[in-house]
């Protein structure tokens, strides 16, 4: 009788652990700290894909202002030219004019395309500026689920160490043919229950009345 109490408890510390192994990836902390660490990578993405487009934006700035500058050169050359007194061709003054005001509206219209984008990286950085915020606030709650986290499942190691030990223990003290025999039961009972204690007649699994045979 003492040796099927051995087993029965084996079956039980067993039920416990592989209850355990199965709940190890469910653990809330966990899951609450996996939650969180996506919701950080999201913001990361997003911090940076911003920060690229303003780094876009800065770089058609800065090209329409060197454009500005050739442009504001070509215009004063242009201007000294036509002023110098030293044209007397009607024609080639003319020419030279058109040029001039062509090259003004070319120049105004880069310098409104430029107060557009100086508007566009203002927003845009303002917005960065929140979401950097934001970010940093969830780094900061990730880092402490992660202790959480890391708290709660070494602790779920540490018992299913114990529970581990235990069936260890409790195996070294049952006989190795009714051992043997318990594991072939429970590998037809697909690593469930296989044996049952039976109170007044009844199954203690499934209630069934058991006859007396």
């Amino acid at each position: 009788m003492e040796q099927l109490k051995l087993l029965w408890e084996l079956q039980e510390t067993e039920e416990e652990k592989a209850k355990k192994e199965h709940d190890l990836p469910s653990i809330p902390s966990v899951l609450q700290y996996g939650r969180n660490l996506k919701k950080v990578g999201s913001l990361e993405k997003k911090v940076l894909g911003e920060e690229n487009r303003i780094g876009e934006i800065k770089k058609a700035q800065r090209l329409q202002e060197m454009d500005v500058a050739k442009i504001t050169a070509q215009l004063k050359e242009l201007n000294r030219k036509l002023y110098n007194g030293k044209i007397g061709n009607i024609k080639e003054l003319e020419n030279m004019e058109k040029k001039v005001g062509s090259l003004a509206k070319e120049k105004e219209l880069l310098e409104d395309e430029i107060i557009v984008h100086m508007e566009m990286i203002e927003n845009l950085e303002n917005e960065l500026g929140r979401m950097q915020k934001q970010l940093k606030k969830e780094k900061e709650i990730v880092d402490k689920l992660r202790a959480e986290a890391l708290m709660d499942r070494q602790a779920a190691l540490s018992e299913l160490g114990e529970l581990a030990a235990r069936c260890e223990n409790l195996s070294q003290k049952i006989e190795v043919g009714l051992l043997n025999k318990y594991k072939e039961l429970r590998k037809r009972a697909g690593g469930g229950r296989c044996i049952s204690l039976v109170r007044n007649g009844f199954c203690g699994i499934c209630n069934v009345s058991l006859p007396s045979s």
